[in-house]
């Protein structure tokens, strides 16, 4: 449940998120490139909008070169977590999309989202300095792994 006395998400709300985002996927996946996450989060977007895009498109839009890219995918794909479908208008078209395995970590991760969103904003009734109480959470959610 979402606290309606708490304002709109803030700039320093995305960071602790995407912080423990990263810190999440590095843990639990391994120490992937940047760009690997890059291609993931494309796909999981692209996905959620209802579009699966090429290889070449990923490329194109995360401006990687198309070697990376194709690295990134086949890793992916051999750890469970993507794959490729025929486009059923082109059949010479190979469209990604999450593997149902994929599905299901996407679904682990916004739930440790909404999680972070509603313990990771400092509160000031500590008495402590919001960047110790920033700390503090940082190294409680880094124990969550």
């Amino acid at each position: 449940m979402i606290d309606t006395n708490k304002p709109d998400l803030t700039t320093d709300d995305v960071y602790v998120m995407f912080w423990r985002l990263v810190q999440m996927a590095v843990h639990r996946y391994g120490s992937h490139p940047t760009g690997e996450l890059l291609i993931v989060l494309t796909i999981v977007l692209l996905d959620r909008a209802g579009y699966n895009p090429t290889v070449t498109e990923l490329a194109e839009i995360t401006n990687l070169p198309k070697s990376s890219v194709s690295r990134y995918v086949s890793t992916e794909m051999a750890n469970g977590f993507l794959e490729e479908v025929i486009d059923s208008r082109d059949r010479r078209r190979r469209l990604l999309q999450p593997s149902a395995q994929g599905r299901a970590e996407l679904e682990r991760h916004r739930v440790e989202v909404r999680d972070i969103a509603q313990r990771a904003r400092p509160t000031g009734d500590l008495g402590s300095h919001p960047g110790e109480q920033l700390k503090a959470i940082m190294q409680e959610l880094a124990k969550t792994n």
